[in-house]
């Protein structure tokens, strides 16, 4: 069988900015964000925003095309569709299940990703995956890159009330995993909005981000990592 691919990157632990006291609590849990933190997908993410909103407009949802896709996430976008037809949505839902299965086909896995999930879980750490797409390309991916045995829960879109940005998934798995002290792990905006809106005192942490952008949307992250291999160190384990 062939080996999954691995993306690598150096440990560089001088680069992690921490902002408060460590989290450190046996039956504390850590929500991973999955694309673009546990695995890299190929997903094209402008693309499927570009997909919706040329549909929005051809039906009239939109007068004219923003100046930025990315000026909503692509969850706010398929809100947008089904305000104006729930059909329109529905349709819209499968062309971005048509992008994520396309792009998991030729996805990576961070090299010490599973390490990191084991440590923590070693350390007595609830563990879950919060992600927006569909349960089916999301486990699919655990399943292909070896990351599914460690973790308690997956918040796929079809598991939670309301997407990222939404602190919805992030308020569930706080719940179901025993409402300890949680951290959030991702890439993106929307994990921290995620972290900040559940309203359960999650504290972010960006995972190789664009700073400027999170700043932009008035994110401000707890701590930031350039490796997997640094959470337990933020979290004092």
């Amino acid at each position: 069988m062939d080996q999954p691919l691995v993306r690598r990157h150096p440990h560089t632990l001088s680069s992690l900015q921490r902002t408060d006291v460590p989290l450190r609590s046996t039956g504390s849990i850590v929500v991973f964000d999955l694309d673009n933190t546990l695995v890299h997908s190929r997903i094209d993410f402008l693309g499927i925003r570009q997909a919706i909103i040329a549909r929005l407009l051809e039906v009239g949802a939109l007068t004219e095309p923003p100046p930025n896709p990315r000026v909503h996430a692509i969850p706010e976008w398929l809100e947008l569709a089904a305000g104006h037809d729930p059909r329109l949505a529905a349709e819209l839902w499968q062309v971005v299940d048509r992008f994520e299965r396309e792009g998991m086909l030729h996805g990576t896995v961070e090299e010490d990703a599973r390490e990191t999930l084991d440590r923590l879980r070693d350390a007595g750490v609830r563990l879950a995956v919060l992600t927006n797409n569909s349960v089916g390309s999301a486990e699919a991916a655990l399943e292909r890159f070896d990351l599914r045995a460690p973790l308690d829960l997956v918040l796929a879109r079809e598991r939670v009330p309301a997407l990222k940005p939404s602190g919805a998934g992030v308020a569930k798995a706080h719940k179901e995993l025993g409402r300890g002290l949680i951290a959030v792990v991702g890439d993106s905006y929307i994990d921290g909005l995620a972290a900040e809106r559940a309203g359960v005192g999650a504290r972010f942490v960006a995972f190789r981000a664009n700073l400027a952008d999170l700043a932009a949307r008035g994110v401000l992250p707890w701590a930031t990592a350039n490796a997997l291999g640094e959470v337990p160190d933020l979290l004092g384990l």
